[in-house]
């Protein structure tokens, strides 16, 4: 099965200061397949230029650049509306809601750290953590 990275697991397996970066780099290397979106790919770039990971923009870029250039990458392109989207109950859920909608859509796996997502209704049986 093939999965579509969260940002948080794009940003672990980018950046060997992430406290998961260990476990994410290491599925990465054999995962036969994985994808990316524009709003994970954009989320890695916002989140590498906070302050918690300081990365200069062509650093951030070129940490991307690695990821998405091995052979087993695919790139889904992303149609979302937002009226598509499953009920939320927070404005924090929205970007996890649109990436298991993306997911599930394309017969992905959502590769995510976040138990907690995997165990919202809507996300149930799409988010998971694939390292486990």
């Amino acid at each position: 099965m093939s999965h579509l990275l969260d940002v948080n697991f794009l940003v672990a397996c980018g950046w060997q200061s992430h406290a998961d970066h260990v476990r994410a780099s290491r599925w990465l290397s054999r995962a036969k397949s994985f994808a990316t979106s524009s709003v994970s790919e954009m989320g890695f770039l916002r989140v590498s230029l906070s302050p918690a990971f300081g990365a200069r923009f062509e650093d951030a870029i070129a940490a991307l650049e690695a990821i998405v250039r091995m052979r087993a990458h695919r790139f889904i392109r992303d149609g979302t509306r937002a009226g598509s989207l499953p009920s939320v109950t927070s404005g924090k859920d929205v970007t996890d809601a649109h990436l298991v909608h993306l997911a599930r859509r394309h017969r992905l796996k959502l590769a995510t750290f976040d138990a907690v997502l995997g165990g919202k209704p809507w996300a149930q049986g799409v988010a998971e953590d694939p390292t486990r």
